[in-house]
């Protein structure tokens, strides 16, 4: 079937300068899967359609309803594969170390669809569960090279904090000699399980947009297993098996154009260097251009002059000259 789409246009937010530009959002009657669905939107747009505010959200709910469209593949999904250690310490991992993975039998499962940090069992194998249980947990100690089983119980993120604060971080597994370490360690407490600080992310945008804004049907998480793949349904998000084949949304980012303006600054303080400050006087400019609705995606950068500089004070020195030089002709003629 011939794909056939349709652009609406959507503005994000009042806009009160002429630097805030418009998100266009595409719907393509045509039934892929999501995979495919992303590689069309790459191909011909920018990507499966992201969605940041409630506004864009109830503007696509409207959109979609009087269109007569139902399911949708927007571009969210739980990935599901991005597990990754606390300790990023560059060096700390030699080749191949870091990924280094010792799962239990049909582990990890995502029950729920909501493990995303990983315990050790006393057996030595690793289970994905919930950040939000409190357990027992295992610090590193750099300067040592030591594994420190910590008698308290906390969630994932409290004991992070605590190995961070107090050694150096949650323990990172390297091979199957540091396993076998916390394992003994273990034992010798008589402690069932541990946090270690492996742990990933959960739902991401195709774009690589932040997720922050969520518009999820209470009922998303009956059953035990959550597909990684998200729909549109009615303005609401569903999870659902990625191989369904649905209508889709992409999105279209319009090329922003460049827009050079010329400011003045006036200097006056003769200590300051100019060039040293550009920085800070950008962000000065920044936070007074917010107050007026700029937009937080909107760059603001020095345009440099071809001898690198950023400032141009040639002009007002040839200015000081001429007054100098008109203030000389003035007295010659006064002495004359």
């Amino acid at each position: 079937m011939e794909g056939r789409t349709l652009t609406f246009l959507f503005l994000s937010g009042l806009c009160f300068l002429p630097v805030c530009f418009p998100r266009r959002y595409i719907l393509v009657r045509e039934a892929l899967t999501w995979t495919e669905a992303q590689s069309y939107c790459r191909e011909k747009f920018t990507d499966l359609a992201s969605v940041s505010s409630q506004q864009e959200s109830d503007q696509l709910r409207e959109a979609t309803e009087e269109l007569d469209v139902g399911h949708l593949w927007i571009g969210l999904y739980n990935d599901i594969d991005s597990w990754r250690w606390s300790l990023e310490e560059e060096g700390y991992y030699g080749e191949g170390e870091a990924e280094f993975r010792k799962w239990g039998v049909r582990e990890p499962n995502n029950f729920m669809g909501i493990e995303h940090c990983a315990m050790m069992h006393i057996s030595g194998v690793w289970i994905d569960v919930s950040c939000n249980i409190k357990i027992w947990f295992t610090c590193f100690k750099n300067s040592s090279s030591s594994f420190i089983l910590v008698n308290e119980t906390k969630t994932w993120t409290e004991a992070q904090r605590y190995c961070r604060e107090r050694y150096t971080d949650l323990a990172s597994v390297r091979n199957q000699s540091e396993n076998d370490q916390i394992m003994k360690n273990m034992k010798n407490m008589k402690k069932y399980c541990t946090w270690i600080g492996l742990n990933r992310d959960s739902w991401k945008w195709s774009d690589g947009s932040p997720y922050s804004f969520t518009s999820w049907n209470i009922s998303k998480q009956i059953g035990p297993v959550v597909p990684p793949c998200v729909l549109l349904h009615k303005g609401l998000w569903h999870s659902c098996r990625c191989d369904a084949k649905l209508f889709f949304l992409c999105h279209f980012e319009p090329v922003k154009p460049q827009r050079v303006l010329r400011v003045k600054v006036i200097l006056k303080d003769s200590t300051v260097n100019l060039e040293e400050a550009a920085d800070a006087i950008l962000l000065q400019f920044r936070e007074r251009l917010k107050e007026h609705g700029l937009r937080e995606d909107v760059k603001l950068t020095w345009r440099k002059q071809p001898d690198g500089k950023i400032f141009n004070l040639e002009k007002r020195e040839k200015k000081k000259k001429k007054k100098k030089k008109k203030e000389e002709e003035e007295e010659q003629f006064i002495c004359s």
